[in-house]
């Protein structure tokens, strides 16, 4: 069973991985949008730059909760 401070420090790691990847899929949203989104209907572009953005934030949470003590404390 997990203790309360190893659930928060998780939980610590997963909005710090979390907070990079949401960067990281605005970068990746743009980057898609610069090299072929351009031409979709404007809708059509703001729902696939949020999907990938939610995607990998989300992504990247997960592998803070689940990986990041022994990324960052090894």
């Amino acid at each position: 069973m997990m203790k309360i401070a190893d659930i928060l420090r998780k939980l610590s790691y997963a909005i710090l991985f979390g907070f990079t990847g949401l960067i990281l899929g605005i970068w990746t949203a743009d980057l898609f949008y610069g090299l072929g989104l351009k031409n979709m209907d404007r809708h059509e572009t703001i729902y696939v730059s949020l999907f990938i953005i939610i995607f990998i934030g989300i992504a990247a949470s997960l592998f803070g909760f689940t990986k990041g003590k022994d990324m960052l404390e090894s």
